[in-house]
């Protein structure tokens, strides 16, 4: 037996690497430092944090995030550490502040293993900590809590604003609201608080969709010396008063006016840079308007902050992913806290992927964003099952550094690049622009007329 797990061992690379990477995140100095701080009125005693977190992640990488058929793989085992509605119970309960802390302070561990960016900026925002900043709905809470039974219609289980860095592709920072019918805009503030202490020297330029173009929530994500914003307009009838104008083409020769000026009126209003992308597409492609405090066109030009702008749908990825691949659509706990756990658990899951990720584009010398996240996860997913199946789930556990966890990361994922496996189905084949669909005429017709070219179609 001890030779057919040694076996089994060396065959599955990518189960050790979540697993090795695991011990080294959920080190226990720092899980019970974040215990210590932040457990408010829980307690451990049989279950401790970090096998709570350890159940966390068998629900979601192994049983597609139902931890009753982990419980039921525990029970046949004879290996479950408490009973099933206890690990509910404290899921349920665990503070929100707890919920932060452990993707803030485990990603900035995690962050160490990183062997390089896996995305390149312009040179000129290497000064800045690149942020990028969206909200996302904890959707589709079941309805088994007593007050939500008897209910139609679908349960939004929190709310979250994240923060993504551009350049590492990890979720750093989120705060949050247990009502998911929050606004956003409200959750700025602490979540601009988090990030102004991970990077307490390092100023930080963050990029924001629409909502965020008040001039209150543009004094607070600048409020800091150094910091400074790229958001989005929104506003239709917004004040602006230019003071200078400078007109210009982007790459495609889409025309870009440039202005400085005062947004707002009275104690309401700021300087501020207004660039306007100008975009002849009717209704379907509006003007892009940007809003920065980067008051110098030399060094920060206007193309490169509308580039830099378009990076913001990395967030938006980033939350489909975690949805889709990490088992989100399945919550495992019904109450606000446990659902808000569970995301700030799977953006630490997803940040681990990202880093294996990043390793196995080095290992084939290819960019990271060329590597499927969906076909890496889902050999992760079948390496981790079949230890888990063959053996008793543990693995030995080896206490690393940063720089030998490195290196060990370089060992295990030496040739595991699999051009056919691992490259994203749009960058084997992009696929082309579709044109408009054409109308029937009726709104219906047969497989056989179409085929036979006898279809009548109603002529634009």
């Amino acid at each position: 037996m001890e030779a057919f797990q040694t076996e089994l061992m060396r065959r599955s690379p990518l189960a050790a690497c979540v697993l090795e990477v695991s011990d080294y995140l959920f080190d226990d100095a720092l899980l019970d430092s974040i215990w210590a701080r932040y457990r408010g009125r829980c307690y451990q005693d049989v279950l401790r944090f970090d096998d709570f977190l350890r159940l966390m992640r068998d629900a979601l990488v192994l049983h597609g995030g139902s931890a009753h058929r982990l419980f039921l793989d525990l029970e046949q085992r004879d290996a479950e550490p408490v009973d099933e509605s206890n690990f509910y119970r404290k899921l349920a309960h665990m503070p929100e502040a707890l919920s932060r802390a452990l993707l803030r302070q485990c990603t900035a561990r995690l962050a160490e293993l990183m062997p390089a960016p896996v995305t390149t900026l312009a040179a000129c925002f290497d000064p800045f900590q690149v942020i990028v900043g969206d909200g996302k709905k904890v959707k589709n809470a079941a309805k088994r809590l007593a007050p939500t039974r008897g209910f139609s219609g679908k349960l939004l289980g929190a709310k979250a604003l994240v923060a993504l860095n551009l350049r590492n592709g990890m979720a750093v920072a989120m705060s949050d609201a247990l009502d998911g019918m929050t606004n956003d805009v409200p959750l700025v503030p602490a979540l601009m608080e988090q990030l102004r202490e991970l990077f307490a020297h390092q100023p930080i330029l963050s990029v924001w969709d629409r909502q965020f173009d008040d001039v209150r929530t543009l004094r607070r994500l600048s409020e800091r010396d150094g910091d400074a914003f790229v958001v989005r307009l929104k506003q239709a009838n917004h004040v602006f008063v230019a003071e200078s104008s400078v007109p210009t083409r982007d790459a495609q020769g889409r025309e870009v006016l440039d202005e400085i000026g005062v947004l707002g009126t009275g104690k309401r209003s700021m300087p501020v840079r207004r660039i306007t992308l100008r975009r002849a597409g009717g209704d379907d492609e509006q003007d892009v308007v940007l809003l920065t405090n980067l008051m110098d066109r030399a060094a920060f030009g206007a193309v490169a902050l509308l580039a830099l702008y378009r990076m913001r749908w990395g967030i938006e990825q980033v939350f489909q992913q975690v949805t889709e691949t990490f088992a989100l659509s399945h919550l495992i706990g019904s109450s606000p806290r446990a659902t808000l756990l569970q995301f700030g658990y799977c953006l630490l899951l997803y940040n681990q992927v990202q880093l294996i990720k990043a390793y196995v584009a080095q290992d084939g010398r290819v960019l990271a964003s060329v590597v499927s996240t969906f076909y890496l996860f889902n050999d992760i997913r079948r390496e981790l099952s079949a230890w888990a199946y063959h053996t008793d789930g543990t693995w030995p556990r080896v206490g690393r550094e940063a720089a030998p966890m490195r290196q060990r990361l370089r060992e295990l994922l030496a040739g595991s690049w699999d051009p056919i496996a691992y490259t994203k189905a749009s960058d084997k084949k992009p696929r082309p622009k579709r044109p408009p669909p054409q109308r029937l005429h009726g709104g219906h017709t047969s497989v056989q007329r179409l085929l036979e070219g006898r279809a009548k179609v109603i002529s634009t």
